[in-house]
């Protein structure tokens, strides 16, 4: 009944924004007509979902990611200037790095004369103040919510050592080539924050008062509207073009697509790809890329028939991928046949290691003795991923198993699948990196977080990530990782299905602006004509 009245009532918002967009586009008319009515010194960016804390170590979602990281840096950076291959690791923080010869032990060079935002000087014992935050539970701010963010990447930490003031080491139990691109990501890495800033507000405190060494310093946040950036005009490095950034947060499609239209925001995320064409036609770029994302089946292991390998078999087999990308996104996506998505250094467009069969499907489905009909359980999505999860469910109709969605608000789906019902099968995710561990990660957060231990084939796959996790011969480390892929599909413990390849819209008075091949941007060099 809940979920009934959640339906209706984001039915009647939807048709007040389609309302609402429908009136603007009609205003606008054909091409040409987006035009900011923002000054040419403030950009504003519309987000499809809240930020979640902006604090390094406690945040999650892109959507945060792409506003604090104008606050907060990493030692280590990519490169976002060009829309063409797996992005490049450059300097951050740390002006260089290097590891022992098993790679066990990585040696950075710090940055010298960089300040944080209330003046105080970056250096070794910053860092050092940071690290001891998620590492050292004798440390006075020693943050069990910053502990959970950054398990993933730290949990063979062995130790830290301040070399000097402008050198810092970090030794690990076991090699990790993948170090110093893990720490140019968002959700789980240690972008870096004033300890002055934290001992003045506390662990719970500084999101409230995010503090870094940045481009931009923060000016205020109205939760569930928006978070205002302005220029730091100390910043060590290249100066940005703008004075000021807007991020505003506007979760339903249709309004963000009004606000765009009508001039509101400069840069429109998560485009809807039935809007490509009608923005294209009204003077908007829509560029093309993949990002590093993709999205995957989710398995609840709670559910019986998720727990049966021949279930889950039937349902790789039976989603059209190809389809989705036509239909639901109208060309605008691709389908993926590897858990490992485009930007990943370990991408492969030519592995396949998944594939749409549904008469193979039903032979399965047959030859485990299950009956048209038999198989029946939930899908869950959140409303952005409805359609696809509604298309799915056709697939899965087309071979016997009947799987009706569940469509829920960020908020609550996230709380659902958290806490599933016994009658929900799956959930479709959404995540990815352009670093190879997201196999391993990918794997913990869709298998393990969903109690799928006991139903996959743990030991081979944990066999196979741990080669590839562990290596120190960079020779092998990409073949590694393609191969713990193969592991984790044979097993169908997860199942991705498709790539965007339209996401921003950009207004016409917007200059700069590129989409790598990663899941956010650089506007340090973005600027604006008036």
């Amino acid at each position: 009944m809940r979920i009934e009245r959640i339906r209706r009532r984001g039915f009647v918002v939807a048709v007040l924004a389609l309302t609402v967009a429908v009136v603007a586009t009609a205003c606008g008319g054909g091409g040409g007509s987006v035009t900011s009515k923002n000054p040419a010194d403030t950009l504003v960016v519309g987000l499809y979902t809240e930020p979640t804390a902006i604090d390094p170590q406690r945040e999650y979602f892109w959507e945060t990611f792409r506003a604090s990281r104008n606050v907060y840096e990493p030692l280590v950076q990519e490169v976002l200037s060009t829309d063409q291959g797996v992005t490049k690791l450059a300097p951050g923080l740390a002006t260089a790095w290097r590891s022992n010869p098993d790679a066990t032990t990585w040696t950075f060079d710090l940055r010298r004369g960089v300040k944080f935002h209330d003046g105080t000087d970056f250096d070794a014992a910053a860092l050092d103040f940071n690290v001891k935050r998620f590492s050292d539970p004798s440390f006075e701010f020693y943050d069990e919510k910053s502990v959970a963010m950054l398990k993933a990447r730290f949990s063979d930490l062995k130790s830290t050592r301040i070399v000097d003031d402008h050198t810092y080491e970090f030794t690990f139990n076991r090699p990790y080539l993948g170090f110093p691109r893990l720490l140019a990501q968002s959700i789980g890495s240690p972008l870096v924050f004033s300890p002055a800033a934290l001992r003045q507000y506390g662990n719970d405190g500084l999101s409230e008062h995010p503090t870094g060494t940045g481009p931009y310093r923060f000016v205020e946040r109205k939760i569930n509207d928006h978070i205002t950036l302005d220029r730091n005009d100390a910043y060590w490095g290249e100066t940005p073009q703008l004075k000021r950034l807007v991020f505003r947060t506007i979760p339903n499609n249709q309004s963000r697509l009004a606000a765009f239209q009508s001039g509101e925001i400069d840069i429109l995320t998560r485009v809807q790809p039935t809007d490509v064409e009608l923005l294209e036609r009204q003077g908007a770029s829509v560029p093309k890329g993949t990002a590093a994302q993709l999205d995957y089946v989710s398995f609840l292991f709670g559910n019986r028939w998720a727990q049966n390998p021949q279930v889950r078999e039937a349902v790789s087999l039976a989603i059209d991928r190809q389809g989705l990308a036509d239909n639901i996104y109208s060309g605008h996506a691709q389908p993926l046949w590897s858990f490992l998505n485009p930007g990943n250094e370990a991408y492969d467009p030519n592995l396949r290691n998944y594939s749409y069969d549904p008469d193979r499907a039903r032979q399965v489905l047959s030859g485990a003795g299950l009956g048209n009909g038999q198989v029946s359980f939930n899908i869950i999505a959140d409303l952005a991923g409805q359609p696809e999860a509604e298309a799915i469910s056709a697939n899965l109709k087309a071979v016997g198993i009947n799987a009706p969605v569940v469509a829920l608000e960020r908020g609550n789906y996230s709380s659902r699948i958290s806490n599933p019902q016994s009658d929900d099968g799956f959930h479709l995710g959404e995540y990815g990196g352009t670093y190879p561990e997201w196999a391993l990660e990918g794997f913990n957060s869709t298998v393990l977080a969903n109690g799928g231990e006991r139903y996959v084939d743990y030991p081979a796959i944990t066999r196979a990530l741990d080669t590839a996790r562990y290596t120190s011969d960079p020779n092998t480390r990409i073949v590694d990782w393609q191969n713990a892929d193969k592991v984790i599909a044979a097993d169908h413990a997860v199942i991705p299905t498709v790539n965007f390849t339209r996401y921003y819209a950009i207004s016409p008075q917007v200059r700069g602006f590129v989409w790598p091949n990663t899941n956010w941007y650089d506007l340090g060099p973005v600027s604006k004509e008036s």
